[in-house]
């Protein structure tokens, strides 16, 4: 049996998502979870998009079923072999024909199917649209070095709704961040690991996001929560530079000091060839607390500088003596509930 589901009433079953896109369509995004049993390869999906741009529709879909057919047995077991479930939902592009074919395919098998109404694009505008939904944001500022991540993690484990943009982007924002980070997603797969944590969330409740820039190392945050970032509240905790210094070399103290002198490589143009040239030399022989210094020193200019360019004003400024994460969380929830301004509704 075969039913065809919008995106809210697809995501709510918990069933196997198989995306049934070519390898390429799912490598470059795909709804989080979801398995790739693809109807055809690259090359297949290539080659029929040609013949439908010069023959036609029924041209195309001739070559798809003599592309498909010899291989069948093989696309069902691939599916076997990566779930053993025999209630699935599947999806592919815009919910036409592959996903019909397949869905039927698998019915014929066994299997019982919820197909994506309009396919992976309905997935990706309800993604979008939602974003919208999020009014309550409060942007935590601070300088680099002041442990804005862990203190979202602090807020988190207090019940506080956080999204952990560079944890979702394998990437910290600087240009140290990819260092020992897994590969970063694509822009559209990295809004979509943003929905996925947002859609769990109440939107009537605050929402805490650390301040960043557009870009993530190579991704972009999506333009519908970048502008609602840009109108938000910010708190800036100021913590002490030596209290930075010491966060920052927990970070990056113990990572190799090849790898470290080719990040700050990656600054030369910001930082002049002759500063660049005195912290890879100091960060080559070990020397790391004058780099760190004068590096956040550095970054705090560059801080300054983006803060007035955007024109984001700091709604409150909130001085800390230590880098406790546990204690500057706590404070600020309890700050947030006492103040009006920050009340949740």
């Amino acid at each position: 049996m075969i039913q065809v589901k919008s995106v809210v009433d697809f995501q709510s079953l918990l069933f196997p998502i198989i995306d049934v896109r070519s390898p390429g369509e799912y490598e470059e995004s795909h709804i989080p979870g979801a398995i790739n049993v693809p109807l055809l390869n690259n090359e297949h999906r290539h080659h029929i998009g040609v013949v439908y741009k010069m023959e036609g529709k029924d041209a195309a879909i001739a070559l798809g079923h003599k592309l498909v057919d010899p291989i069948k047995n093989q696309i069902l077991q691939d599916l076997k072999d990566k779930t053993d479930k025999t209630d699935i939902r599947v999806y592919c592009a815009r919910g036409g024909l592959r996903s019909q074919l397949m869905s039927a395919f698998f019915s014929d098998n066994g299997y019982n199917v919820i197909m994506l109404k309009e396919g992976y694009k309905a997935y990706r505008n309800h993604a979008i649209d939602f974003f919208n939904k999020f009014q309550n944001i409060l942007i935590l500022s601070g300088y680099t070095g002041s442990g804005k991540t862990e203190v979202l993690n602090e807020l988190m484990q207090l019940g506080e709704q956080v999204l952990d943009l560079e944890a979702l982007a394998n990437h910290r924002g600087s240009a140290f961040g990819g260092l020992g980070q897994q590969a970063q997603p694509s822009s559209t797969q990295f809004h979509n690991k943003i929905y996925e944590v947002l859609k769990n969330y109440d939107f009537n409740r605050n929402l805490w996001i650390e301040n960043e820039s557009i870009l993530v190392g190579k991704v972009y945050i999506p333009e519908e929560l970048w502008h609602l970032m840009k109108l938000a509240p910010v708190i800036e905790i100021d913590i002490n530079l030596e209290e930075r210094i010491k966060h920052t070399l927990e970070i990056y103290g113990d990572f190799d000091l090849e790898e470290l002198s080719n990040s700050i490589k990656f600054l030369r143009k910001r930082l002049g060839d002759e500063e660049m040239r005195l912290l890879c030399a100091l960060t080559e022989i070990g020397d790391l607390e004058p780099v760190v210094k004068r590096l956040l020193v550095y970054y705090d200019k560059a801080y300054e500088m983006s803060r007035l360019k955007r024109q984001r004003q700091i709604s409150v400024k909130l001085p800390f003596s230590q880098l406790k994460p546990r204690i500057i969380a706590e404070y600020l929830q309890s700050y947030v509930l006492k103040n009006n301004k920050f009340a949740k509704e």
